[in-house]
């Protein structure tokens, strides 16, 4: 029969591993120049699907548990990192030229970005703008190295 130290031992490593999975980080997984390959669908009065594959998509990070996306100069989102998951930070937008209605913001609602390898990362994005819904699912893969997170951000000397 174990210990009754034995099972606390257990149980506190149990806590500390559960813990130390849930806590925010890993921007590190994200930092890169990609290349994305999928399309933005306006889902509104029958408009075709906006093409981005081949846009150039560049991630920094701030920090460990933030980064900011450029989607190839429509927009920059600055998105909050918890392991291998980003999602979009509220109240953003992007720019987008839209068939029939030309350049419009089109406000997320939700925007993820989920490692899949090393050098594969998903997306998954739903917006809103005038009557429209725009959804887009893709994937960016890595083309380079942007940098490293910058653990110093705002720090003074």
């Amino acid at each position: 029969m174990p210990s009754v130290t034995s099972g606390w031992r257990l149980i506190g490593f149990a806590v500390a591993l559960a813990v130390g999975c849930s806590q925010s980080g890993g921007a590190e997984k994200f930092v890169g120049t990609w290349t994305y390959a999928g399309s933005i669908d306006p889902n509104c009065m029958n408009i075709a699907a906006i093409d981005l594959t081949g846009d150039k998509v560049t991630i920094t990070a701030p920090d460990s548990s933030h980064l900011v996306v450029d989607l190839a100069g429509f927009c920059t989102v600055h998105f909050n990192v918890d392991g291998f998951t980003a999602s979009a930070a509220a109240n953003q937008t992007c720019t987008f030229d839209i068939p029939m209605l030309g350049p419009e913001d089109i406000t997320i609602t939700k925007w993820t970005l989920t490692v899949t390898t090393d050098s594969v990362l998903a997306s998954n994005f739903a917006g809103a703008v005038l009557i429209c819904a725009p959804t887009g699912m893709g994937t960016l893969t890595r083309i380079g190295d942007a940098g490293a997170v910058d653990n110093d951000a705002g720090a003074t000397d």
